[in-house]
């Protein structure tokens, strides 16, 4: 059974149960424990108003506003009217969310899976209510026949019903029945039926049923509306539960979280424990047999999710196409698109929230004309939103993010517009190319190029493009040689960024022509750029060679890792590129040391490399102390 319901329902009948029914008005007061009255100022039942229920009147009004209870035709609530069995289910079932906008397709489910069952009961309303409790596992049909057969439903519910419905919601039927020597602790025992007394005595030991004064249980007491307003309220109040309905994006079994995505395009991440119900469809599953991008919705409980439910049995998808036709028949709307993946002429039924926009306004299925390029949103195979574009588009003021050759050829864009940030097109094979005003091909357009794109049918035919071309003097910091591009990571001036390099790159090496493969991390580069693009290298060495140093530190600089040093009998001080992760420091007793243990004055030993002129510490040894 859902944990949540069980709790929900054990706690809700666990307040009523605190309320003496039969007793003066002044002793069906909230006890010295409980919560306060929910604050109010008006009344919108003209029977409430009287001292002997100004206890439960703020209750009543704060589950009225809550849509939880209602009153009758003539303005009256009826405080002292019994509640019968059919209404402690369905007033259950709505503190629970049965009645939520979020559950609503968990109530489609619900319907879908009991309906058959439920018609055989004849209930003239409060199906919804009763789906749901079965649904979340609260009842059972035994528990229909007792409650609502025939008659039944109009009884009222009575205390000792109350102790067997907090057994089963609390998932302790099983231990209950199997203490067969139960002897209940109370003057009027004998009342209880005989197939209630494991129940009564379940709920007693649990602390959520007491007795009702003078050593009595009253087993047959009935439960008054006004008391079950308290009881609501409290229970709304005490479970906190918030619904939520989005898209399962991820179950993270490892961090015990899942992240849901709501209609806003918010992510939101939450915990669950080992008590979180997990359901597909209905079914109960595991958390790590989930499907994903998926409808879903999500029950918390604080900031915890006390149940997953997924209810869209086909995943979130984006499908583009060009558009058809689209038709009208009995009250459902569809669209007809032909798919640009495919070439398959598909038609897509409509959601009744149907949204729908036209370059960028809002629209109808209406204003659209054949041959434009439609984007259909679709939740659980219907379409939720559909966004269309004449077949020709123009985008201007876009950056080249990337461009992949892998499969085709594909160029994705950033653009201040999120209704193109982060897009990938593809790219038609006769596309025309403009570079700075110059023509050029498709190889010279690199990631940071300004282009203006030209779609037709969402497939790129024309780019104009702009770049800014520099000359850029670092040290490697990392280098990638892979096809199609290779990327170069440069160190200038303390900062780091990352080029491409177009398999078109000129590279010069002591005057002749060389390769990537002549350099290595820590080399000294001049490189002209475009965009974010290296179009050309140059370096004077690229060969590495042994060396060392020894002489007085003369300076220190920590946030680029250098040491100088004067040898003697030199007036320049050479810089010794070092730091803790690269480079060993010692002391000359043999005593690691860090970087920070490196003082202007003292003695030191640098053994190193020496690249393109510029010296890398490997070993740096303390000899002596600054004097």
């Amino acid at each position: 059974m859902n944990k949540f319901i069980k709790t929900a329902l054990a706690a809700a009948v666990a307040l009523s149960m605190a309320l003496p029914v039969f007793a003066e008005p002044t002793d069906t007061s909230e006890d010295e424990t409980a919560a306060p009255a929910p604050s109010t100022s008006s009344s919108v039942f003209n029977d409430i108003n009287t001292e002997n229920f100004a206890w439960a009147k703020p209750y009543i009004l704060d589950m009225h506003s809550k849509g939880l209870i209602s009153g009758y035709e003539d303005g009256t609530y009826r405080p002292d009217n019994d509640v019968t069995r059919q209404e402690a289910l369905s007033l259950f079932a709505r503190a629970m969310g049965s009645n939520d906008a979020a559950n609503a397709e968990v109530l489609k489910i619900a319907h879908d899976k009991y309906d058959a069952l439920i018609k055989n009961y004849k209930l003239t309303w409060g199906t919804d209510e009763i789906a749901y409790l079965m649904y979340k596992g609260a009842l059972k049909k035994a528990d229909l026949d007792t409650y609502l057969l025939d008659n039944e439903k109009s009884t009222p519910m009575k205390r000792y019903e109350a102790a067997v419905i907090i057994t089963k919601a609390m998932g302790g039927e099983e231990k209950a029945l199997a203490d067969l020597g139960v002897v209940l602790d109370y003057n009027d025992a004998r009342e209880v039926p005989s197939n209630a007394i494991q129940y009564v005595a379940y709920a007693s030991d649990a602390g959520i049923m007491e007795g009702m004064g003078d050593g009595l249980f009253s087993p047959n007491t009935p439960v008054k509306r006004s008391q079950i307003a308290v009881m609501l309220s409290r229970t709304v109040d005490k479970t906190d539960y918030k619904f939520i309905s989005g898209v399962l994006t991820g179950i993270d079994t490892d961090k015990t979280e899942i992240t849901i995505k709501t209609d806003d395009d918010e992510e939101e991440t939450y915990s669950y424990g080992d008590e979180t119900s997990f359901k597909n469809l209905g079914d109960e599953t595991q958390p790590a047999d989930m499907p994903g991008n998926v409808e879903a919705v999500v029950t918390l409980s604080g900031k915890n999710a006390a149940s997953v439910e997924v209810v869209s049995e086909l995943p979130n998808e984006t499908v583009v196409g060009k558009y058809v036709n689209y038709a009208s028949t009995s009250g459902k709307t569809s669209v007809r698109i032909t798919l640009d993946e495919t070439g398959e002429t598909k038609s897509y039924e409509c959601l009744p929230d149907l949204s729908v926009t036209y370059q960028g306004s809002p629209a109808t299925v209406r204003s659209f004309t054949k041959g434009d390029v439609l984007t259909l949103e679709l939740k659980n195979g219907k379409v939720a939103k559909i966004s269309g574009d004449n077949k020709t588009v123009t985008i201007s003021g876009a950056v080249v993010e990337n461009v992949d050759i892998t499969d085709g050829v594909h160029i994705t864009i950033s653009h201040g517009d999120d209704e193109y940030n982060g897009k990938t097109y593809a790219v038609s094979s006769d596309v025309t190319v403009k570079k700075n005003d110059i023509t050029v091909g498709l190889d010279s357009i690199y990631p940071g190029d300004k282009v203006k794109l030209e779609l037709e049918y969402n497939v790129i035919t024309k780019i104009q493009a702009t770049s800014t071309t520099k000359n850029v003097e670092g040290t490697i910091k990392s280098l990638t040689i892979a096809s199609p591009d290779s990327t170069m990571t440069l160190n200038v001036k303390g900062e780091e960024k990352t080029y491409t390099i177009p398999k078109d790159v000129v590279i010069t090496v002591n005057g002749e022509e060389g390769s990537l493969y002549d350099f290595r991390v820590g080399d000294l580069v001049k490189v002209t750029t475009e965009s974010d693009a290296i179009t050309k290298i140059t370096a004077t060495s690229t060969q590495e060679s042994s060396g060392d140093v020894t002489g007085v530190v003369t300076g220190i600089n920590t946030s680029f890792g250098v040491v100088s040093v004067k040898v003697d009998g030199s007036e320049i001080p050479i810089n010794v590129f070092c730091k803790d992760d690269s480079t060993t420091f010692v002391a000359a007793d043999g005593k690691s040391k860090k970087m920070k243990d490196v003082q202007i004055g003292q003695t030191v030993e640098v053994k190193g490399t020496v690249s393109n002129g510029v010296f890398v510490g490997k070993l740096f040894v303390i000899v002596a102390e600054a004097k």
